[in-house]
């Protein structure tokens, strides 16, 4: 698919590109070897793929149990020691939303 100048020249303006005439033709070259590819792969059969790489029926919405794990006390103290704010034994972190 061939781009015309024209055209080359209105996605320039909207990408806020000044182009010359050199760089138009390059463009319009490369451009077009894009979209010929992308119309290439359009016509590639891809219906019975699973993109995922999962078995929908047995992986759907699985998740994993939550779960926590306490510190010896001897790493607590250690990390505890090197945080500049903390309160009540934990570090203290400002709020993200």
């Amino acid at each position: 698919m061939s781009l015309t100048k024209e055209e080359i020249k209105k996605i320039a303006e909207l990408a806020r590109l000044e182009l010359n005439d050199v760089e138009i033709s390059k463009y319009q070259e490369q451009l077009g070897s894009v979209l010929d590819y992308i119309d290439m792969l359009k016509e590639a059969e891809c219906s019975d793929l699973d993109i995922l790489g999962l078995d929908l029926e047995d992986n759907y919405n699985r998740t994993r149990e939550d779960c926590s794990e306490n510190w010896p006390e001897d790493e607590v103290e250690i990390a505890l020691d090197q945080v500049d704010e903390k309160e009540d034994d934990q570090i203290k972190v400002n709020r993200v939303m």
